[in-house]
């Protein structure tokens, strides 16, 4: 998705909307421009597909462990104890999925680091200077995603803790930084206005429907039930990993941090920023699964502070066998999707499908299809309200091809507890198999897990796709 938007603003502009979403609802904004202007040079750079994109993920993470690393320095009492930390960040499922993930959570953690380590590191000579130094460093990452509103709310908390605590930092610092910082964000919001009129309208509608503006006591509900799914792996179409190690040895040393705080002071360092977190996923009222990784750094200082605190001289046995967990249980939730070959699945496509031609596919596949060819199938749960049919679609578009995943036989069966996925196939499923059956000709068929998006059931068996050509362009 982010990857094909970065082509459509290649090709149309920095007020392009996703070219493959013609049905479904897009407005185009200036929110998220950097990381697409990011995600340009690396297609440039190394072609369009997708290593270039995880690239851009890898080079943040390695980021975040450096960005980790000096802050562990600075928060833990032993180097020693900062390089376990490292380690075990860095053996963490959760830490490897997002550092291959081409998405812009890595990014805007490289970025809350970034920051936290700024101001631990420069809080005894701190002046209104650094407050506008923190806060242009904190508005532009507005330009990578709309969660850098997390960055300020960490960063905010340091700035209380300091203030708490009398050092050199007084509130008057801290509304600077607010107002500064919403002043630089405020410009993404201006061009986005510009690019779209209704901006601020059509925004809060997006907003509406993730339940971004739910009241607060839902939202807080919302985040029992995040957290919830985390630990019961339960998820759609993102990959939830197996994290309930983590989140109790996070809960633990959350709880006993807190307790110890009212003797040491110090140690609220890791833990207003990890409540700051929470709190701005609660405001914000978007809880996607891989924003969990947002915590997880906060998560292992509390746990290595513990550990100072608890075991003394014999940290490093602890810590190893913290370490050894982790990577055994990485290990086994990388194995199941080893066999998962996705070049493999382009390279099936593409043999029957010229680069060329206009496409209705599943998005996962956006990579094998030129340009502005490819039409997504969460559009057809539009036809409805743009009075077309199936054929009607297929032919208005010229589509010459249809890549059809066994996924929406499924979705179809189960109705309506998947409809998130693509929304109600109700509406056309049964004209589009018709259409399938009478005017098209199934020129191929084969499996792959990527024919099922659900994760849940991924690797359950061999999913298939079949190959369609529209029999009007034989």
């Amino acid at each position: 998705w982010l990857s094909g938007l970065t082509r459509s603003m290649m090709e149309g502009g920095l007020n392009s909307t996703e070219t493959f979403f013609d049905l479904m609802p897009r407005y185009p904004h200036a929110i998220k421009t950097i990381f697409h202007t990011i995600q340009m040079g690396f297609s440039k750079l190394f072609g369009y597909r997708l290593f270039s994109f995880r690239l851009i993920s890898l080079i943040a993470a390695i980021a975040v462990l450096v960005l980790f690393y000096k802050i562990a320095l600075l928060i833990l009492t032993k180097e020693k104890t900062a390089q376990w930390a490292v380690v075990a960040l860095s053996v963490c499922i959760q830490f490897i999925y997002a550092s291959h993930f081409a998405r812009q959570e890595i990014i805007i953690l490289a970025g809350m680091l970034g920051i936290i380590r700024y101001i631990l590191n420069n809080n005894k000579n701190w002046n209104w200077k650094k407050d506008i130094a923190a806060a242009v460093m904190t508005g532009l990452f507005a330009g990578i995603h709309p969660n850098s509103f997390l960055i300020a709310a960490a960063a905010g908390s340091l700035y209380l803790y300091f203030i708490l605590n009398r050092e050199n930092v007084k509130l008057t610092n801290l509304l600077t930084y607010i107002c500064a910082t919403g002043l630089i964000a405020g410009l993404f919001v201006g061009l986005s206005c510009l690019f779209d009129g209704n901006f601020i309208a059509h925004y809060l509608e997006y907003g509406d429907g993730l339940g971004v503006q739910s009241a607060l006591a839902a939202k807080y509900d919302g985040i029992l039930y995040y957290y919830k799914k985390l630990f019961n792996m339960t998820g759609v179409t993102y990959y939830t990993p197996f994290i309930k190690g983590e989140l109790i040895l996070f809960a633990t040393a959350a709880v006993t941090t807190l307790l110890a705080s009212f003797w040491d002071k110090r140690l609220l360092k890791a833990l207003l920023p990890l409540f700051a977190v929470n709190i701005a996923i609660i405001i914000i009222g978007r809880f996607s699964q891989p924003g969990v990784i947002f915590i997880f750094p906060f998560g292992f200082l509390l746990v290595f502070m513990m550990l100072e605190k608890i075991a003394k001289g014999k940290i490093w046995i602890t810590a190893l066998a913290i370490c050894l967990a982790l990577i055994v249980n990485s290990i086994i939730g990388i194995i199941p999707y080893l066999n998962n070959d996705y070049d493999e699945y382009l390279v099936q496509i593409k043999a029957q499908v010229p680069v060329d031609a206009a496409v209705l596919a599943n998005l996962n596949s956006e990579y094998a299809y030129g340009g502005g060819m490819a039409y997504d199938y969460r559009n057809l749960a539009y036809l409805p309200d743009h009075g077309m049919s199936f054929a009607d679609y297929i032919e208005s578009r010229g589509i010459e091809y249809i890549i059809y995943p066994e996924e929406m036989d499924f979705i179809y069966k189960r109705r309506p507890v998947w409809n998130v996925v693509y929304g109600n196939l109700f509406h056309y499923y049964d004209d589009m198999n018709i259409y399938l059956d009478n005017e098209c000709e199934m020129l191929y068929e084969f499996t792959s897990a990527y024919a099922m998006r659900i994760q849940k059931f991924a690797n359950d068996r061999d999913w298939t796709v079949r190959i369609y050509k529209v029999k009007k362009y034989e």
